[in-house]
Protein backbone atom coordinates (compact mmCIF):
# COMPACT_ATOMS: atom_id res chain seq x y z
CA UNK A 1 0.00 0.00 0.00
CA UNK A 2 1.04 3.43 -0.66
CA UNK A 3 2.48 5.46 2.18
CA UNK A 4 0.32 8.70 1.43
CA UNK A 5 -3.04 5.96 1.29
CA UNK A 6 -2.24 4.36 4.48
CA UNK A 7 -2.30 8.08 6.02
CA UNK A 8 -4.89 9.05 4.75
CA UNK A 9 -7.02 5.91 5.82
CA UNK A 10 -5.50 5.91 9.53
CA UNK A 11 -6.58 9.50 9.46
CA UNK A 12 -9.91 8.83 8.21
CA UNK A 13 -10.55 5.82 10.45
CA UNK A 14 -9.30 8.17 13.60
CA UNK A 15 -11.76 10.96 12.89
CA UNK A 16 -14.56 8.93 11.98
CA UNK A 17 -14.10 7.28 15.54
CA UNK A 18 -13.76 10.39 17.50
CA UNK A 19 -16.94 11.60 15.39
CA UNK A 20 -19.16 8.77 16.23
CA UNK A 21 -17.86 7.73 19.55
CA UNK A 22 -19.91 10.32 21.46
CA UNK A 23 -22.97 9.64 23.26
CA UNK A 24 -26.38 10.77 22.44
CA UNK A 25 -28.87 11.99 24.68
CA UNK A 26 -31.61 10.77 22.69
CA UNK A 27 -33.95 8.36 24.80
CA UNK A 28 -34.59 5.90 21.05
CA UNK A 29 -30.63 4.85 21.07
CA UNK A 30 -30.69 1.52 23.08
CA UNK A 31 -28.98 0.62 25.84
CA UNK A 32 -25.27 -1.03 26.00
CA UNK A 33 -26.58 -4.35 26.49
CA UNK A 34 -29.14 -4.10 23.54
CA UNK A 35 -26.97 -2.15 21.15
CA UNK A 36 -24.08 -5.34 21.98
CA UNK A 37 -26.46 -7.92 21.03
CA UNK A 38 -27.65 -5.77 17.83
CA UNK A 39 -23.82 -5.84 17.11
CA UNK A 40 -23.42 -9.34 17.48
CA UNK A 41 -25.95 -10.64 15.89
CA UNK A 42 -25.06 -7.84 12.49
CA UNK A 43 -21.62 -8.78 12.30
CA UNK A 44 -22.48 -12.64 12.82
CA UNK A 45 -25.13 -12.12 10.12
CA UNK A 46 -22.21 -9.91 7.83
CA UNK A 47 -19.69 -12.86 8.32
CA UNK A 48 -22.29 -15.57 7.42
CA UNK A 49 -23.62 -13.15 4.18
CA UNK A 50 -23.45 -14.42 0.32
CA UNK A 51 -21.63 -11.04 -0.41
CA UNK A 52 -18.53 -11.86 1.91
CA UNK A 53 -19.11 -16.13 0.71
CA UNK A 54 -18.34 -14.90 -3.04
CA UNK A 55 -14.89 -13.30 -2.50
CA UNK A 56 -13.89 -14.80 0.86
CA UNK A 57 -14.07 -15.39 4.31
CA UNK A 58 -13.76 -14.32 7.73
CA UNK A 59 -14.23 -15.81 11.15
CA UNK A 60 -15.04 -13.63 14.83
CA UNK A 61 -12.00 -12.78 16.59
CA UNK A 62 -13.86 -10.91 19.27
CA UNK A 63 -17.85 -11.23 20.04
CA UNK A 64 -18.18 -7.75 22.17
CA UNK A 65 -17.20 -10.13 25.22
CA UNK A 66 -15.73 -7.12 26.95
CA UNK A 67 -16.11 -3.26 27.56
CA UNK A 68 -13.43 -1.02 26.25
CA UNK A 69 -12.66 2.42 27.37
CA UNK A 70 -10.66 3.38 23.95
CA UNK A 71 -11.95 6.01 22.28
CA UNK A 72 -14.52 7.06 24.94
CA UNK A 73 -15.13 10.13 26.77
CA UNK A 74 -13.86 9.32 30.83
CA UNK A 75 -16.30 7.11 32.92
CA UNK A 76 -17.68 5.58 29.39
CA UNK A 77 -17.32 2.14 27.62
CA UNK A 78 -18.01 0.75 24.37
CA UNK A 79 -17.78 -2.98 23.04
CA UNK A 80 -16.22 -4.13 19.78
CA UNK A 81 -17.00 -6.97 17.23
CA UNK A 82 -13.51 -8.29 15.15
CA UNK A 83 -13.49 -10.15 12.43
CA UNK A 84 -11.04 -10.95 9.96
CA UNK A 85 -9.96 -13.29 7.04
CA UNK A 86 -8.94 -13.83 3.52
CA UNK A 87 -9.84 -13.55 -0.32
CA UNK A 88 -10.58 -17.02 -1.98
CA UNK A 89 -8.67 -17.82 -5.44
CA UNK A 90 -5.69 -16.90 -6.35
CA UNK A 91 -4.04 -13.84 -5.77
CA UNK A 92 -5.73 -10.60 -7.07
CA UNK A 93 -8.97 -11.67 -8.28
CA UNK A 94 -11.15 -9.73 -6.42
CA UNK A 95 -10.71 -5.94 -6.37
CA UNK A 96 -10.30 -5.22 -2.60
CA UNK A 97 -12.69 -1.87 -3.29
CA UNK A 98 -15.32 -4.44 -4.73
CA UNK A 99 -15.61 -6.93 -1.95
CA UNK A 100 -15.65 -3.74 0.43
CA UNK A 101 -18.48 -2.40 -1.25
CA UNK A 102 -20.34 -5.75 -1.48
CA UNK A 103 -20.23 -5.59 2.90
CA UNK A 104 -20.93 -2.06 2.76
CA UNK A 105 -24.27 -2.81 0.17
CA UNK A 106 -25.19 -5.44 2.64
CA UNK A 107 -24.95 -3.36 5.75
CA UNK A 108 -27.00 -0.20 4.09
CA UNK A 109 -30.03 -3.32 3.04
CA UNK A 110 -29.52 -3.59 6.89
CA UNK A 111 -30.21 0.19 7.90
CA UNK A 112 -26.82 1.22 8.23
CA UNK A 113 -25.89 4.62 6.23
CA UNK A 114 -22.30 5.05 4.31
CA UNK A 115 -20.31 7.45 6.20
CA UNK A 116 -16.50 6.93 4.41
CA UNK A 117 -16.26 4.73 1.43
CA UNK A 118 -13.77 3.24 -0.95
CA UNK A 119 -13.65 6.41 -3.36
CA UNK A 120 -12.53 8.57 -0.21
CA UNK A 121 -9.57 6.46 1.17
CA UNK A 122 -8.74 3.25 -1.56
CA UNK A 123 -5.92 3.07 -4.56
CA UNK A 124 -5.88 -0.44 -6.27
CA UNK A 125 -4.94 -2.64 -3.43
CA UNK A 126 -6.99 -0.92 -0.39
CA UNK A 127 -10.90 -0.81 -0.27
CA UNK A 128 -12.58 0.57 2.77
CA UNK A 129 -15.83 1.58 4.25
CA UNK A 130 -17.41 3.26 7.36
CA UNK A 131 -20.99 2.72 8.11
CA UNK A 132 -23.34 3.93 10.80
CA UNK A 133 -26.97 2.64 11.95
CA UNK A 134 -28.39 6.08 13.10
CA UNK A 135 -31.22 3.69 15.71
CA UNK A 136 -28.76 1.72 17.37
CA UNK A 137 -25.35 3.90 17.13
CA UNK A 138 -23.58 0.87 15.87
CA UNK A 139 -20.70 1.46 13.56
CA UNK A 140 -19.10 -0.78 11.57
CA UNK A 141 -15.37 -0.56 9.60
CA UNK A 142 -14.92 -2.59 6.53
CA UNK A 143 -11.51 -3.15 4.95
CA UNK A 144 -10.03 -5.10 2.10
CA UNK A 145 -6.71 -5.28 1.03
CA UNK A 146 -4.65 -7.32 -1.39
CA UNK A 147 -1.19 -8.38 -0.83
CA UNK A 148 -1.02 -8.77 2.95
CA UNK A 149 -2.65 -11.13 5.20
CA UNK A 150 -5.21 -10.84 6.87
CA UNK A 151 -7.24 -9.51 3.55
CA UNK A 152 -9.98 -8.58 5.26
CA UNK A 153 -10.68 -6.52 8.68
CA UNK A 154 -14.26 -5.83 9.78
CA UNK A 155 -14.57 -4.62 13.16
CA UNK A 156 -18.19 -3.70 14.52
CA UNK A 157 -17.97 -1.15 17.64
CA UNK A 158 -21.48 0.43 19.78
CA UNK A 159 -21.54 4.18 20.50
CA UNK A 160 -20.03 4.70 24.05
CA UNK A 161 -22.11 4.89 27.54
CA UNK A 162 -21.95 5.42 30.72
CA UNK A 163 -20.14 2.97 32.56
CA UNK A 164 -22.70 1.43 35.04
CA UNK A 165 -22.10 1.41 38.89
Amino acid sequence: MRQGARKLLTAAMLVSLMVLTGCSGDADIPTLDEATKQLIADGDKLLASRELAATGSAAATERADRESEVGCLKGQVQRFFRAQGDLTGPPYVHSPSNVAGLMASWLQLRGYNMIVDDADLGDENLGAAVLRNPQTGITFFVTVRNGQKPHIMIVGKTSCYQRDG
